[in-house]
C-alpha cells in the first residue's frame, strides 16, 4: 500500500514559518504582560498614596494638626493601604499635604515628585529613593544627614535664625527628624519654678525651699523667652508631663515654643544613672563649668521632673555628669539648656 507523508522539506519550512511567527508574537505578547504588570503597579502606587492623602485628614482631624513632614519607609509602616506593600521605598507626606513617593516591587520602580500629578514606572530600582538634602538650617556636612542614622552624640552646627548659629548634639534620629540638645547653657541660671510663679499658678505651699507641685514654669517661661527668636526652628504646642515615675505636678499645656527641657526619661535612656558621677556621656554635661566657676550659668542644668519622693526638689544634671537634685527655688544651682527637633532633611 502506498503512503503519504510530508518530506524533510516540507517539515522544514513549516518549522521556519512557525519560528517567524513566534518571533513575531512572543514580544508582543511579552510587551503585553509588561505593560499589564507595570499598570497594575501603578494602581497599586496609586493606593499607597491614598493611604497617605487619609493619613494626612486624619491628621488635619487632630487639634495638633499635622506640624512637620513624615516619611513612611516600607515594607515597615503600619499604613492602611489597599492592594500589596511595595518591597522597599520611601513615601514622604508634607505639613502641606504633597506627597512625593519613590518605592519598588523589586521589579520595577514607582516615582512621583512633589509637584506632579502622575505615577511614573521605570526599571531602574538601584536607584529608587527620594531626592534627599540636608535640612539648609544644619550647616555642619555629615553623611548621616541624607544617608543613614546619625548616632547620639554627633555634633551639629544649627542656624537657629539669620544672625546666630549653636552647636548641638544629636540624642535621637528616628530617620525623619533628628531631637537635638544644646552644647551649653543657654543664659544665666533660673529657679525651677519661683515663689512668684508657684503663687500666680494657684500654689498655697510654697515654704522655705519651694515646691515642686506645679511643674518647672519658672524655667520653660525662660526657655520660651531666651529662644522666641529662633525663627528657623518651627513653633509648636505640646503637653508636659512628670516623667520622674511619681507624678509630682499636674499636666502643663505648652503653646508656641521652639524648644523644651530634657526629661528625666530621656536622660536615663542616655546611660545617665541617679546620683553616679560622670554617668552621662560627656556631651550631656559639656560647659558645665567647676565648683569654681565664679560664672553661676556652668553649674549644670534642670530637667522637666520632679524629684521622685520630695515636694522641694527638682532633677537636673550637674556639672559631675550625674542627674541629681536641688532644691527648686535656688535660681543660683542649675541653668538651662534647650532640646530642639528639626526635620533631617528637606
Amino acid at each position: 500500500m502506498k503512503k503519504n507523508g510530508f518530506t524533510l522539506i516540507e517539515l522544514l519550512a513549516v518549522i521556519i514559518i512557525l519560528a517567524i511567527i513566534s518571533l513575531i508574537t512572543v514580544p508582543v505578547i511579552m510587551n503585553i504582560i509588561e505593560r499589564a504588570n507595570k499598570s497594575a503597579f501603578k494602581d497599586s502606587a496609586y493606593g499607597v498614596i491614598k493611604a497617605g492623602e487619609l493619613h494626612y485628614a486624619d491628621k488635619l482631624l487632630d487639634p495638633a494638626g499635622m506640624t512637620n513632614d513624615i516619611t513612611f519607609t516600607f515594607p515597615n509602616t503600619n499604613l492602611d493601604i489597599k492592594g500589596s506593600k511595595p518591597k522597599s521605598g520611601d513615601m514622604k507626606v508634607t505639613k502641606d499635604g504633597k506627597i512625593e513617593l519613590a518605592i519598588s516591587n523589586g521589579k520595577y520602580c514607582a516615582r512621583k515628585n512633589i509637584n506632579d500629578n502622575d505615577v511614573t514606572i521605570d526599571d531602574n530600582i538601584d536607584d529608587c529613593s527620594l531626592t534627599k538634602e540636608p535640612n539648609p538650617i544644619i550647616t555642619t556636612n555629615n553623611s548621616c544627614l541624607t544617608d543613614g542614622i546619625c548616632e547620639n552624640g554627633t555634633k551639629l552646627n544649627v542656624k537657629v535664625n539669620e544672625k546666630e548659629n549653636y552647636d548641638f548634639y544629636v540624642i535621637k534620629d528616628d530617620g525623619n527628624e533628628l531631637t537635638l540638645i544644646m552644647n551649653k547653657n543657654l543664659g544665666e541660671t533660673v529657679a525651677w519654678i519661683s515663689q512668684t510663679d508657684y503663687e500666680e499658678s494657684s500654689g498655697t505651699n510654697y515654704g522655705e525651699y519651694g515646691n515642686n507641685e506645679k511643674g518647672p514654669l519658672t524655667v520653660l517661661e525662660e526657655l520660651k523667652i531666651r529662644t522666641k527668636d529662633w525663627t528657623n526652628i518651627k513653633a509648636y504646642d505640646y503637653t508636659l508631663n512628670d516623667d520622674s515615675g511619681k507624678n509630682k505636678y499636674q499636666s502643663i499645656k505648652i503653646e508656641n515654643v521652639r524648644a523644651r527641657m530634657l526629661t528625666y526619661t530621656e536622660a536615663i535612656k542616655l546611660n545617665c544613672i541617679y546620683e553616679e558621677n560622670n554617668s552621662c556621656p560627656e556631651y550631656l554635661y559639656e560647659n558645665s563649668g567647676d565648683l569654681k566657676d565664679t560664672n553661676s550659668s556652668l553649674r549644670g542644668y534642670w530637667l522637666s521632673s520632679a524629684h521622685f519622693d520630695s515636694s522641694q526638689y527638682g532633677l537636673g544634671i550637674n556639672l559631675f555628669g550625674r542627674v541629681s537634685y536641688n532644691n527648686v527655688n535656688r535660681d543660683f544651682a542649675y541653668g538651662i539648656r534647650a532640646v530642639i527637633k528639626i526635620p533631617k532633611t528637606i
